[in-house]
């Protein structure tokens, strides 16, 4: 894990921040309580809005969400024209992030306190935009909020710019249309490309293969990462950092976002060599499974069905040869 020393200061849990709503309504809330598959809000108002999405159920009011969304204004606005029934029943199995970014999103259309990550940062952004979460409905709504969060925080973490390009592989083609795949490409290319000289680095070994965490935790839990000790006498700033620190970490990526990362790379003139090692290293650990399983663990994954053949032509093609290589 690869971490600026101003990450490394000011913040109790890094890469964490609480999200609540400028506005309260009257509507008064103690949270939300799951039974089985279905939400319900702690209230003694009865629900008037049944959500939908991907098997499982929100109980939910009007309000909160109409005054907030501008795509949930229009659908309960059109359902309460066309019938009288209640409670108005809504389906949204097409929201990136399925039922749980659309939980947060709820909450915070209540005013809870929602808790950002790195993990789920990028599929509440993607359902904001679903949701239609302008300043035009309310100042500080979800778009701005996680925009924020995006901008200010995980473009500014090396181990967050990984985990949420990492999520954006279930989100096409909305993490795709909102730059999020692009900026976190840069962002990731940039910190690799970066001069180490004077920084002090820890540490904590490759990764256990025979362990079952993630790819993604595991390549964060193993990489190299600044260390905020300002001691010149810290025994991690005698260590060398190794050229090769961040091939572990941008190989968990998928191939298509991989590739991104590493013509970013390329472009801002990281050594042909090291390129070359990169994309090596990266076909060497998913090319002999590739027509089995995908990096992920599951089959299927869309992207991953001509992977092999990606690989094949990344590896030999002519825009990744060295300078002076000619084509046959």
């Amino acid at each position: 894990m690869w971490e600026s020393e101003s990450e490394s200061h000011g913040r109790g849990d890094r890469g964490m921040s609480s999200l609540d709503s400028n506005h309260h309504d009257g509507l008064k809330t103690d949270g939300f309580e799951r039974r089985d598959q279905s939400w319900y809000v702690s209230s003694d108002i009865p629900s008037d809005l049944l959500v939908k999405i991907g098997g499982v159920s929100f109980h939910l009011h009007k309000y909160p969400l109409l005054s907030r969304s501008g795509r949930m204004n229009r659908i309960i606005y059109e359902s309460s024209t066309s019938r009288e029934v209640e409670p108005t029943v809504v389906e949204l199995d097409d929201l990136p992030g399925g039922p749980e970014s659309f939980e947060l999103a709820a909450k915070f259309c209540y005013g809870i306190a929602v808790d950002l990550t790195a993990g789920n940062i990028s599929g509440l952004r993607c359902a904001a935009e679903y949701l239609e979460m302008t300043e035009d409905l309310e100042e500080g709504n979800l778009i701005f909020k996680t925009e924020a969060f995006l901008s200010y925080v995980v473009l500014s973490s090396w181990r967050d710019s990984i985990i949420v390009l990492k999520s954006c592989e279930g989100l096409s083609p909305w993490a795709e249309n909102l730059q999020i795949v692009r900026r976190c490409s840069e962002s990731i290319a940039w910190k690799a490309c970066a001069n180490p000289r004077g920084i002090r680095w820890a540490y904590t070994g490759r990764p256990n293969k025979s362990s079952s965490s993630s790819a993604a935790a595991a390549a964060a839990a193993s990489s190299p990462k600044w260390n905020a000790d300002s001691k010149e006498s810290s025994p991690s700033r005698s260590q060398p950092v190794p050229a090769d620190w961040w091939f572990e970490d941008v190989s968990i990526l998928r191939i298509d976002h991989f590739v991104r990362v590493v013509t970013a790379i390329k472009v801002k003139g990281m050594r042909f060599d090291l390129v070359g090692a990169a994309i090596t290293q990266y076909a060497a650990k998913w090319l002999p499974g590739l027509t089995k399983e995908s990096p992920t663990g599951g089959g299927g994954d869309e992207g991953w069905g001509q992977t092999g053949g990606g690989l094949h032509l990344m590896i030999t093609g002519a825009g990744w040869r060295g300078r002076g290589a000619r084509k046959s």
